[in-house]
């Protein structure tokens, strides 16, 4: 038998097994499907689901053809701040605006956001207030489409989503519904005074599920072709920054991540509730790891797209030459990045460029300033959760690369480890698939 785990990244779908023993046996992805409206970029959970079935059904008819029947499948998604409206039938009626996107213009009243955005609100929820999360979406959705608001039954990630056509079951793991800013996230029940102030029932959040507990059986159906153990089922996953450090854990301890792709995002692991004002004004988000009472703060950078855009702005999309030119000389002195906090004014600034700046003077500017700005932030998120750093595990391509390792180990000074999973992500669904089936089977001797 084997176990599966799956990717649903911002790019690209991956999936990957593991053999009953714990052997890895090789990945498989293609690209995320997207959709253009109105100038803005959609994902499609019924194109989503689509391709990730054929692609499951052709991986266990090859790759994982050796191994027998599947026993087990887990799930890793980006947050869900990516997630869609569905009727009662489970079909979708209002696809995911992309994580990166935000409407043209604000749909929560300013005294509604200035409330989700408060210290107050933010000791309940653990999340600042921001245009890409769930109450801005559904609130857009409500003044803008009041024909298909009237069809919502559900708002679910794409984890949930997938599960649900898996087994027929709805769940929402407990490390993304937090995001909604609807849950009290030390009793991790939905918070009624902030469902009162959005008007949301209750009923359009699934139950909540921790990290590797059982959402149900594989439906035979849902998967035509690929042969099942006898109650193959389900285990819950979740946002896939914590599936993929869950992973790392495993090989590499440490209390200290940072997963760079198309966005940066640092994780500091906490048994302590951290210190919600210096936090707040740092904008940590707080959610839980899979571990009982242990938190995570994370803070999201759009390193990734910096990098992307730099590559094809200066050199043709040439990765090669862009890194080649990161460690060559000192820069250009009075060269100043900013990374804008307001999305609205774009990726990030450049200021104080003379005559002759080379391409290279303004990737070392900016590389240097993205590397000093997640120093600072992962310096102050430390201490807010009373942890002091020995090192820090990097995942993720990018670092992967010889030149962007050494460049942050110049900046910051400090140990620094890259994973060597190639993809922490899905290899960190597959190990949950397993662990969590032998505990079940109380084979725990198989571990």
């Amino acid at each position: 038998m084997w176990f599966l785990g799956i990717d649903i990244g911002t790019t690209h779908i991956k999936v990957i097994g593991i053999s009953e023993e714990g052997a890895l046996l090789p990945v498989k992805k293609c690209r995320t499907p997207v959709t253009q409206h109105n100038g803005l970029t959609f994902h499609d959970v019924q194109a989503v689901w689509q391709l990730l079935s054929a692609l499951i059904i052709d991986y266990a008819n090859s790759e994982a053809r050796a191994c027998g029947p599947l026993a087990a499948v887990s799930i890793g998604t980006f947050g869900q701040e990516e997630s869609v409206a569905v009727n009662r039938q489970g079909e979708m009626v209002y696809p995911s605006l992309a994580w990166w996107e935000n409407y043209p213009t604000a749909a929560l009243e300013s005294d509604t956001h200035c409330w989700l955005d408060s210290q107050a609100h933010y000791r309940v929820s653990g999340m600042r207030s921001r245009p890409n999360q769930s109450p801005e979406r559904l609130s857009w959705i409500r003044q803008h489409h009041a024909d298909i608001w009237q069809q919502i039954d559900r708002w679910v990630d794409f984890g949930s989503y997938v599960m649900w056509r898996l087994t027929g079951e709805w769940r929402a793991p407990t490390s993304q519904i937090t995001h909604s800013q609807c849950v009290d996230l030390q009793t991790m029940q939905l918070h009624e005074p902030t469902l009162e102030r959005l008007d949301l029932r209750p009923e359009l959040f699934s139950a909540m599920a921790d990290t590797g507990e059982c959402c149900g059986e594989i439906r035979p159906q849902a998967l035509p072709g690929v042969a099942l153990s006898p109650h193959a089922c389900v285990f819950v996953g979740g946002h896939d920054q914590i599936v993929g450090a869950w992973a790392v854990q495993n090989y590499q301890p440490t209390h200290v991540f940072d997963s760079i792709g198309t966005s940066e995002y640092l994780m500091v692991l906490t048994p302590h509730f951290p210190d919600t004002p210096v936090a707040w004004q740092l904008g940590v988000d707080i959610e839980r790891t899979w571990q009982a009472g242990e938190f995570v703060m994370g803070c999201a950078t759009p390193s990734g797209k910096i990098i992307q855009t730099l590559a094809e702005l200066l050199y043709q999309s040439d990765y090669d030459r862009l890194f080649s030119d990161l460690l060559e000389g000192q820069g250009a002195p009075g060269l100043a990045v900013s990374v804008n906090e307001d999305e609205a004014q774009g990726l990030f600034s450049l200021h104080h460029l003379n005559a002759g700046v080379r391409p290279a003077d303004i990737v070392q500017a900016t590389l240097n300033h993205i590397a000093d700005r997640a120093f600072m932030l992962l310096t102050h998120m430390c201490e807010t959760g009373a942890i002091r750093p020995q090192d820090a595990v990097l995942m993720g391509s990018l670092f992967q690369r010889p030149e962007m390792l050494e460049h942050r180990k110049r900046r910051w000074k400090m140990p620094l480890y890259v994973s060597e999973l190639a993809e922490p992500v899905a290899t960190g669904a597959a190990m949950i698939a397993r662990e969590s089936w032998l505990i079940a089977h109380h084979r725990e001797d198989r571990l």
